[in-house]
């Protein structure tokens, strides 16, 4: 089987090539996007297998996808294409109504990755697995969605795999207090939660990096890292162990996958048995190779990427 098993939706991102209000752009580029499948591609270029559990409409992007992913070394094997349901696509307006800002149109209402249940989630294969992982996003979607991921986080506990969780709020997909009841339901089940400080707002009524971490870890996680953006990430386990790391200074083309590129190199550094300054460090050069390309997983880097980027800043990597 996979070390590591992701589950949610992922679309087709058409990406504008020139900056302004979309009714002006002619010209788009394509790209597969999904934060549970950016993870997947970041855990195999760090050195791990993985799989990806999924709808996709049985339709051109939809092939589109399978492909890439497979194309990619992710197992596909568990994805679900649907005749009655269109694979979900949005639209990156740059720079415009903030220069540097980005403003994303959804056209997924509907599409076949919401019509995502537990029927779709095969318990052995998640069982088997080292760790399991997902986000609010895939939460947000549906309740089948939901349905779906209780039963995956349940079939992973009872195989003896980890679960992590990206707490992820799209304020797009749903409001504030619908966010906060449901993702808090399932904290409890983590292992290892991803955060920033927004959403840490959202969840808890509390954005400092340190007393959100504290919180959270008093919810069940082992682990909580938060990430921070341009000035770095923050992490705490239940053990008292707490490191803040800076960010590394890049040149930013597009943030967009930077937050699952610094997911997948933490997990792929924890599931090592690596510190967590050195996994904090690592997942911190990972996010920050990703915005300086254009696209989700264009750039997250793999281990060899990480190493060089580390020496090339006169870090030690041992």
């Amino acid at each position: 089987m996979v070390d590591v098993v992701a589950m949610g939706e992922t679309m087709v991102q058409l990406n504008a090539f020139t900056p302004g209000p979309l009714r002006y752009v002619n010209y788009f580029e394509k790209h597969a996007a999904g934060t549970e499948s950016n993870f997947a591609v970041g855990v195999v270029r760090m050195g791990h297998t993985a799989g990806w559990i999924s709808r996709l409409g049985d339709d051109e992007f939809g092939c589109y996808i399978h492909s890439f992913l497979r194309g990619e070394g992710v197992d596909v094997s568990r994805v679900a294409f649907d005749s009655e349901a269109p694979t979900g696509v949005y639209f990156i307006q740059r720079d415009y109504p903030v220069p540097g800002g980005s403003v994303v149109y959804y056209y997924r209402r509907g599409s076949a990755a919401s019509g995502l249940g537990p029927g779709d989630v095969d318990a052995d294969y998640v069982a088997s697995a080292r760790l399991f992982h997902t986000t609010g996003i895939t939460l947000a979607l549906s309740g089948s969605c939901r349905e779906a991921v209780s039963k995956a986080m349940e079939s992973a506990r009872g195989g003896g795999a980890e679960v992590s969780f990206d707490t992820n709020i799209r304020l797009k997909l749903w409001g504030p207090d619908k966010a906060r009841r449901v993702i808090t339901e399932y904290i409890g089940d983590c292992d290892m939660l991803f955060t920033d400080p927004q959403d840490a707002e959202i969840l808890l009524g509390e954005g400092d990096p340190r007393r959100a971490a504290e919180e959270f870890l008093g919810m069940g996680p082992h682990t909580v890292a938060v990430k921070l953006g341009g000035e770095g990430a923050y992490a705490a386990t239940s053990g008292g162990e707490a490191v803040m790391k800076e960010a590394f200074k890049v040149p930013v083309v597009d943030v967009v996958g930077a937050g699952d590129a610094f997911d997948a190199a933490f997990v792929s550094c924890r599931l090592r048995g690596w510190g967590l300054e050195r996994s904090l460090e690592v997942a911190n050069a990972a996010g920050a190779l990703c915005v300086t390309v254009r696209g989700d997983v264009e750039a997250i880097p793999t281990f060899e990427d990480v190493e060089r980027f580390l020496e090339g800043r006169s870090q030690v990597f041992r």
